[in-house]
């Protein structure tokens, strides 16, 4: 099982000056630690969770202090303010300067916010996805790229530069519902999955649905299948007493959880978002810590011993790789926490970390 990192730039208690550069010295801990990889995600009008809304550029600096870490963005946003070309010349350009470490999530938005700021209508968002992704995976790999679809027109043009990864780095799409699982596996692409704090049993029938898919389908004409599950544990901290742990996290885990539902409860009476009909258990627990931590795969926060017992659960229902949110508690406590992790939690859950030190 791979432990990986996703952070997104929290401004609690600190500016974007201050937050980048510490970012960028996490990482590069990160890197040192046996980490698989980093990403952050592209997020617009949402402070103080979120402050990354130019992730391309704070990648490059980041492949410029690190060595081995993966570098996924986690995700690009493949809606109309995002051309598809610019994101495979943008992927194709941090593939080159990172000496190959480039991976590209995709994604279609979940905040109203900022759909409306950009003008996409939430109906809009699968069908622009759907046809950006074609773009990208053209503009990655053929020598012309031409494209007449339902949302994008492009004459031949030539694309430049290429990724140095052939035939192109690893694909994958941020995921919530059932049904973009199952797009995800039938397109042959990898998927993280964030369960939307819904639980264990939906993390499994969505994880049950890309597998079915994915193996179902035809992927004759994909030119790199990529079978892989992630996960997104959206507030995650590592300390040496579970009270210590969950008295340093408390405050960002119970603000980040009140972000989603801020975000979830309009969006469920969308109908492109009929998955979120079904919040009332998570209105009902807004407030109880012991109930995430226990219910939801999205919060991991405990003791190593607790991470690696959950880590150990998630790897049996088929998730390849957490991704584990260590952000808004400062800078000194997730130098603190991403330590602790690699020394005693990597060690024990990675196999090819074993390998590495043999």
């Amino acid at each position: 099982m791979k432990v990986g990192l996703l952070q997104e730039g929290d401004l609690a208690g600190t500016t974007a000056y201050h937050r980048y550069h510490q970012l960028i010295d996490e990482v590069a801990l990160a890197d040192s630690l046996g980490f698989s990889t980093w990403g952050t995600s592209e997020q617009h009008f949402s402070p103080p969770n979120f402050s990354v809304a130019a992730p391309e550029v704070l990648y490059s600096a980041i492949a410029m202090r690190t060595q081995n870490i993966k570098l996924r963005t986690m995700a690009s946003v493949m809606l109309k303010w995002n051309h598809p070309v610019m994101v495979a010349e943008r992927l194709a350009t941090l593939d080159i300067v990172s000496h190959g470490r480039a991976e590209i999530c995709t994604a279609r938005s979940n905040n109203l916010t900022t759909l409306g700021a950009f003008g996409v209508d939430p109906k809009d968002t699968r069908a622009q996805w759907e046809d950006s992704m074609d773009v990208l995976m053209k503009a990655m790999t053929e020598t012309k790229l031409a494209h007449d679809g339902p949302v994008w027109k492009i004459p031949t043009v030539e694309v430049v530069p290429k990724p140095v990864t052939s035939p192109h780095p690893p694909v994958s799409v941020a995921a919530s519902s059932v049904q973009s699982h199952g797009n995800a596996g039938q397109r042959g692409i990898g998927v993280i999955t964030f369960d939307n704090y819904f639980g264990f049993d939906y993390l499994q029938e969505c994880l049950t649905a890309y597998r079915t898919s994915f193996d179902a389908a035809d992927h004759s004409a994909v030119l790199a299948p990529n079978d892989y599950c992630g996960l997104y544990v959206a507030t995650a901290y590592c300390a040496e007493t579970r009270e210590e742990a969950r008295m340093i996290a408390r405050d960002v885990a119970m603000r980040y959880f009140r972000f989603i539902l801020d975000l979830y409860i309009p969006l469920s009476k969308n109908p492109a978002y009929e998955y979120l009909d079904t919040l009332e258990e998570l209105v009902k627990n807004q407030d109880d810590l012991d109930w995430l931590c226990n219910f939801t795969p999205s919060v991991m926060i405990g003791t190593p011993a607790d991470f690696i017992e959950r880590i150990e659960r998630l790897e049996h229902m088929g998730i390849d790789e957490v991704l584990l949110r260590i952000d808004g508690v400062g800078h000194e406590n997730i130098r603190k926490s991403l330590d602790l992790i690699g020394r005693e939690v990597i060690p024990q859950v990675d196999r090819s970390f074993e390998e590495a030190v043999r």
